[in-house]
């Protein structure tokens, strides 16, 4: 993984994908409860395996894992429920979501703070950051793929060019 470290692109996709899938981490456990640490924990440990893998074998099969499973991750979390639920909601118009109670004005949820108006603000705003950290991990995780595919032999991408 030292080497993998080394590089700058890895580095930043891994970071900012695991910034995308610890706020929607927090943000489903602080509204559907603890149960959901199991499958968070699962989610935020993708991003390392793979980075592992890349890191004992650099080239294009790890990195393009990497960015299909970021961007499921962002369709799902950062896009559907991010930016369709919540942004949506913060501009002003009417969430164009299917989730249930995401058309509710004030959502309920497992845990509260010291007031619901500062539950609800935390709840969209890690809402809105999900879909805003995975912006950043989309950027970066096109980045890493593009140099993984930078890396192989002039030969190889010109064969695969030309089908």
């Amino acid at each position: 993984m030292k080497s993998a470290l080394k590089n700058r692109t890895v580095v930043l996709a891994l970071i900012s994908a695991e910034m995308m899938i610890l706020t929607t981490s927090i943000h489903h456990v602080y509204r559907l409860g603890l149960e959901l640490l199991i499958p968070a924990i699962a989610l935020l440990s993708i991003p390392i395996l793979l980075t592992l893998w890349y890191s004992r074998r650099a080239g294009r099969l790890p990195s393009i894992v990497f960015g299909i499973y970021a961007g499921a991750v962002f369709f799902y979390f950062g896009i559907v429920d991010g930016f369709l639920d919540h942004v949506v909601k913060a501009i002003g118009l009417k969430n164009m979501t299917f989730l249930p109670g995401s058309d509710a004005e004030v959502i309920k949820t497992v845990f509260q703070l010291w007031s619901p108006e500062a539950g609800h603000v935390f709840y969209e705003a890690t809402g809105i950051l999900t879909f805003v950290f995975g912006l950043v991990a989309m950027f970066f995780a096109y980045m890493f793929v593009r140099v993984s595919l930078a890396k192989l032999p002039a030969a190889s991408l010109a064969g695969s060019q030309a089908s």
